[in-house]
């Protein structure tokens, strides 16, 4: 059922900063007076409704044309939370004597100036404005001490006052305070000329990105009032009073942060910094949008590795010390966050961003990560393999790349530009590095600092110990033992820690499916090439074979594509050519299941390692061996005057000269006297040819002398076969 509401007459509305006053039409219309202007406006009883539907709507209430009533409406103020809390509580204590002389009325008292201020009725007044107010004790007689500790009510004329005011009003509680916000000289103190040239001074000097303070921008003002004087003298006017650097500095402030914040730090740190977030629910499952950004740590990391440098002699060590300061770098972090369950899934470190970390950060984030548990000693379990739904980076170069692209669309995902130096487009990984580095990355030694000079007194260089593996292992136990425990109080999770938001979150929401292996293994994997053999295809060093692929060797030709997944080694996927399934192949080499391709070079790489000296003692010892077999077989040669199976080049070269002589054949050469056959009887007559009878004419350049043969070539000489076919 729909209610009719009634809007009565004099309704005062405020609507996006208008003031609008609804009177009834009479033929169900209402008229809508805008209190500011004068315009009136024609409406009709739903629009009407509507307005007062509208979340940006504040009806005031029905004004009537009293003393009391003007005093709300011209003050401004109309509820009491906008008012000090001094003058809230001269509202509460005002309104209960009123209170107190009602009663007093009540009682058959008549109500006067003069009866009021009677003790007798005092003493009533204070009884029954006491229990009504409870801030303050309520006394008429000052005994000495500070008179804010009590509250002492005014003499009768001021009460009386107060009362009809305040029953004037309809009840209005706000006609019973002072309108202190009226207080006060309100004529400028400065003029209009001098806050122009404030203005003036503040454009050519603070708005700058050198940044200089308000001391300048005084100095710069004090020149141009200098100025302007002289010019007033001129036209007779008084010169123009200078301003203090307080006073500049209010005006400065009247410009807005923000406005100031873009001039003198530019668009990009404003946009950065002082833009608004979103505070709304970016994702409900997990693994539906997933955030990846690349951080350069603040902490210096050194190339001492365990192990390693204690193999160094102590000359070595030395020359190493004084190329160290040199190699002591900074790493980066490439993090990939789910934003559902602010879990971590990911967290790689590199010298340099690049497409191969950030294609090895979404490898981590779609795999199991029990072995970063184990080897790094985390107590907890950390967050399993998930599928990629959509995935947001932003400009950098290992984020934005066609390798990444093409990874991310492969195993089905969405990839989502965000705008560089945009924090408010990832504002849950920007707020997961601020926390890392508050709590992990400060306490490390060789601390940078946030910015450069922030710790002058700390010698990053000369504390930076840690290598990279012991690095990856503090980041490894805060993101999977510390983190998902603590509390988060970021938008949507309400104090809830990311491993309760995880429970919760799989129960009722579930997760996007994991990628299909071979998928994550042509789209994510390592790519390699190989032939097919008897023993299957070897990829970076590992044997790996199946039924399948013998089943299809002899109608491949050429070689075939092999992916692998660089964080397992037990299988690899072979695309070929023209063939329309991928074929699974198994690891050949049991020995090493289970492990990484890394740590399988890494293992190689140790065995056919060996120390210089020995490599040249095992060298020299096969060329003595080699050496001693071949002159025991020359010995034995010589001894039974055995044929030579061997020929020298000198022989070689001279039986090579006689073979190929007689497969050489002579250039063609034309017969002297004779011509081409089928071109005798040519109307244009080849060399050695003349034409004879009545028609005969000499050559146009003369006769030919006697005796004289024409110069033709030889057109087939006999052949020289001296020396041939011998």
């Amino acid at each position: 059922m729909k209610l009719n509401s009634l809007i009565p007459a004099g309704l005062q509305l405020k609507l996006s900063g208008k003031t609008r006053v609804l009177y009834p039409n009479g033929d169900g219309h209402y008229r809508a007076e805008h209190a500011d202007t004068g315009r009136v406006e024609i409406i009709t009883y739903n629009e009407a409704l509507s307005w007062l539907k509208r979340p940006d709507c504040s009806s005031i209430g029905q004004l009537t044309s009293s003393a009391a009533s003007a005093r709300v409406r011209n003050g401004g103020r109309h509820y009491r939370e906008q008012l000090s809390e001094e003058l809230q509580d001269q509202i509460d204590f005002r309104k209960a004597l009123c209170v107190g002389i009602d009663h007093l009325e009540q009682s058959g008292v008549k109500v006067t100036s003069t009866s009021v201020d009677q003790p007798q009725n005092q003493r009533i007044i204070r009884e029954v404005a006491g229990q009504l107010y409870k801030t303050r004790p309520i006394s008429y007689a000052l005994r000495g001490g500070s008179t804010k500790l009590v509250a002492i009510p005014p003499r009768g004329r001021t009460l009386l006052d107060y009362r009809q005011r305040y029953s004037g009003s309809g009840y209005d509680e706000m006609a019973l305070v002072d309108q202190a916000w009226l207080r006060g000289n309100r004529m400028p103190r400065i003029t209009t000329r001098m806050r122009e040239l404030m203005t003036e001074a503040i454009e050519q000097i603070y708005l700058d990105p050198k940044k200089p303070n308000v001391s300048s921008v005084l100095r710069h003002l004090e020149t141009l009032t200098t100025e302007e004087n002289a010019k007033r003298v001129l036209n007779g006017l008084g010169p123009l009073k200078p301003v203090t650097h307080k006073t500049l500095a209010k005006h400065i402030r009247m410009i807005g942060s923000t406005a100031v914040t873009i001039a003198r730090d530019g668009e990009r740190f404003v946009a950065n910094n002082r833009s608004r977030g979103a505070t709304d629910t970016r994702a409900l499952s997990v693994g539906e949008n997933l955030t990846i950004d690349e951080c350069k740590l603040s902490v210096i990391t050194t190339v001492k590795e365990k192990g390693w440098w204690e193999r160094l002699s102590t000359e070595e060590q030395a020359a190493f010390e004084e190329i160290d300061e040199i190699i002591h770098t900074r790493l980066w972090l490439v993090l990939v966050l789910d934003v559902a369950t602010r879990m971590p899934l990911a967290w790689v470190l590199t010298d340099s961003p690049s497409h191969h970390a950030t294609l090895e950060a979404l490898r981590m984030a779609t795999r199991d990560k029990t072995r970063e548990k184990v080897v790094y000693g985390c107590e907890s379990d950390s967050m399993p393999a998930v599928g990629i739904g959509s995935i947001v980076g932003d400009n950098g170069s290992g984020l934005r790349n066609a390798s990444v692209k093409a990874a991310t669309v492969g195993v089905l995902g969405q990839s989502v530009d965000a705008r560089s130096y945009h924090g408010i487009d990832k504002p849950f990984l920007e707020r997961m590095f601020g926390s890392l580095e508050s709590i992990l990355i400060n306490m490390i030694h060789g601390y940078t600092g946030r910015k450069a000079g922030a710790l002058p007194g700390y010698d990053p260089i000369k504390n930076g110990v840690l290598d990279c593996q012991e690095l990856y292992g503090l980041i490894t136990r805060y993101l999977v033992d510390e983190y998902p425990y603590q509390r988060h109080y970021g938008t949507t999770m309400l104090g809830q820690r990311p491993i309760k938001q995880l429970q919760l979150t799989n129960q009722f929401y579930g997760a996007f499916a994991e990628i299909c292996p071979h998928d994550r293994r042509i789209h994510l994997g390592w790519k390699s090439k190989a032939t097919i053999s008897d023993e299957g295809v070897k990829a970076f060093g590992l044997p790996y074979n199946s039924p399948e692929l013998q089943a299809v060797r002899d109608h491949v030709h050429g070689k075939v594509s092999v992916f692998s997944d660089p964080d397992c080694t037990n299988h690899v996927t072979i695309l070929i050519e023209g063939h329309p399934d991928p074929i699974l192949g198994y690891l050949t080499w049991t020995a090493m299941s289970d492990m990484t391709i890394p740590e399988f070079l890494a293992i190689a790489e140790a065995t056919r390692a060996e120390d210089l000296e020995e490599t040249e003692e095992f060298e020299a010892r096969l060329a003595r061996v080699r050496r001693a077999r071949f002159d025991q077989l020359h010995f034995i040669a010589v001894e039974h005057k055995l044929a030579r199976s061997y020929m020298t080049i000198a022989e070689a070269q001279k039986k090579a000269e006689i073979v190929t002589a007689g497969q050489h054949s002579r250039p063609h050469s034309a017969l002297s006297g004779t011509v081409d056959p089928g071109s005798i009887a040519d109307e244009h007559a080849s060399a050695g040819i003349r034409k004879v009878g009545a028609g005969f004419k000499p050559p146009l350049d003369g006769s030919l002398a006697p005796n004289e043969a024409p110069k033709t070539a030889e057109l087939l000489p006999k052949p020289d076969t001296k020396g041939k076919l011998s």
